[in-house]
């Protein structure tokens, strides 16, 4: 049988923007997991984090790390958290990856979130041991803001090794004001299903953030 987990990926921009447009927003959706960039992370972070789970009707499972952020609801056990720091790069903010290891209605799941740089040799370097680190025999979902379209290096080699969900929605995430480019994705386990895909284009979504999310539902066997 197959235990269908819903996520949804979001840069956030530090909630600068209308709070209640996003937790509308990802109150709509009813997702199993949320996976954020440029979540608070300094001052207060673990309050406002907190504050945001509950508004949305979800838990903090993990966050502080480079601004990633990972929600999830009720009925997601949390089996384990980890987090993995990425190469630093001089002059460059350091960077992390945050790996949640859950089930879902009995079936197990490994979901990860990341912020890959500004450079294209810092991206490129983070992958491999971003990939390592999520080796192993359960269900994967890579989501993140990668910073960069589908046709960089970077991106090339996450779809090398994973299968990207949204290959064939070209929607562009980013930006709210001027959507022109992917930079944005979803990435899941070769041979996992992804039963749904979408770019969500509301209203709320233009005042919420910079980014556009993304939602995924995805294919767990128990």
């Amino acid at each position: 049988m197959t235990a269908w987990l819903r996520v949804l990926d979001w840069n956030v921009r530090g909630l600068r923007d209308d709070v209640d447009a996003l937790v509308r927003t990802v109150r709509s959706v009813e997702p199993h997991v949320v996976v954020a960039q440029e979540a608070p992370r300094v001052v207060r972070w673990r309050a406002r984090a907190a504050s945001l789970a509950r508004r949305c009707g979800l838990v903090v499972v993990q966050g502080g790390a480079s601004g990633n952020l990972v929600l999830s609801s009720l009925a997601v056990t949390v089996r384990e958290t980890a987090v993995v720091r990425l190469p630093l790069t001089r002059f460059q903010h350091p960077r992390a990856a945050v790996v949640v290891r859950g089930v879902l209605a009995g079936a197990p799941f490994t979901v990860a979130g990341v912020h890959l740089g500004l450079t294209e040799p810092e991206r490129v370097g983070h992958v491999p041991p971003l990939l390592q680190a999520l080796a192993g025999d359960e269900p994967v979902v890579l989501a993140g803001d990668v910073n960069e379209t589908a046709d960089g290096p970077a991106w090339r080699a996450l779809a090398s090794q994973l299968t990207d969900a949204g290959a064939d929605d070209p929607t562009p995430t980013f930006s709210t004001r001027s959507p022109r480019r992917r930079i944005d994705g979803i990435f899941v386990s070769p041979g996992v299903p992804v039963r749904s895909y979408r770019v969500l284009t509301t209203p709320d979504v233009a005042l919420a953030s910079d980014h556009r999310p993304l939602v995924a539902e995805i294919g767990l066997t128990r």
